[in-house]
């Protein structure tokens, strides 16, 4: 049966007042769409890569919304690899590479800049509004092709151990530091000793500390 409810406003109510309320909200809708085309991929002008980062599992639900608005981004993926249930051994789907973050491709304005980092489920942009952390063609070119060629039984990964000073070496975050928080492993399947495959690397990024899981293979020990 289908529940159909009636809302209806007390003899009181004053529509006078509530009209200018919603002609606001009306307004700042469309200013926000406004600003928002001008991060669209049909600008013209100079495009730059910047990060941004994303509320905790919400990196898809973004580059779906920037997608539907004709923004370009880049969530970088990396194999999920392999997991033991119920006996069996099945492939994962793919994960984000840096959870929290993917990268957007933008000709820069102060409005594209506010309108993306206002959108629903971002936290902002990796730099800030003002002075956003800008990475090169040149390093997403070689992060898309380091990712491609990520490898978790990788030798490169056991030199690793929590507490290490490493660096960025490969990524959109080359030139930043950090120390290493946790060192996850996984294991592939039952009878092989798990692998280390990623770290959890505490990095400040201007006035701000962040924790940033990373693959180990874009890393490098200071």
């Amino acid at each position: 049966m289908t529940m159909h409810r009636t809302i209806t406003m007390g003899k009181d109510f004053d529509m006078a007042r509530l009209m200018p309320v919603l002609e606001r909200q009306a307004n700042l809708r469309a200013i926000r769409a406004r600003m928002l085309h001008l991060a669209s991929a049909n600008q013209n002008g100079d495009r730059h890569w910047y990060v941004l980062e994303t509320f905790s599992s919400c990196e898809r639900a973004v580059e779906k919304r920037l997608s539907d608005e004709n923004v370009r981004a880049y969530l970088p993926l990396i194999d999920g690899g392999k997991a033991v249930v119920r006996h069996r051994v099945v492939q994962r789907g793919a994960r984000p590479a840096l959870p929290g973050y993917l990268l957007v491709s933008i000709v820069p304005s102060p409005a594209a800049f506010v309108a993306l980092a206002n959108l629903k489920q971002v936290v902002g942009f990796v730099g800030g509004t003002e002075n956003p952390h800008r990475v090169s063609d040149e390093d997403v070119s070689r992060f898309k092709i380091k990712l491609g060629e990520y490898d978790a039984n990788s030798a490169h990964s056991e030199m690793f151990v929590k507490g290490d000073w490493v660096r960025f070496d490969e990524g959109p975050f080359i030139g930043y530091s950090g120390r290493i928080l946790k060192i996850r492993k996984m294991t592939v399947m039952r009878g092989v000793k798990p692998i280390a495959v990623e770290a959890v690397v505490e990095v400040r990024f201007g006035d701000q500390v962040k924790t940033v899981s990373t693959p180990l293979a874009l890393l490098g020990k200071l």
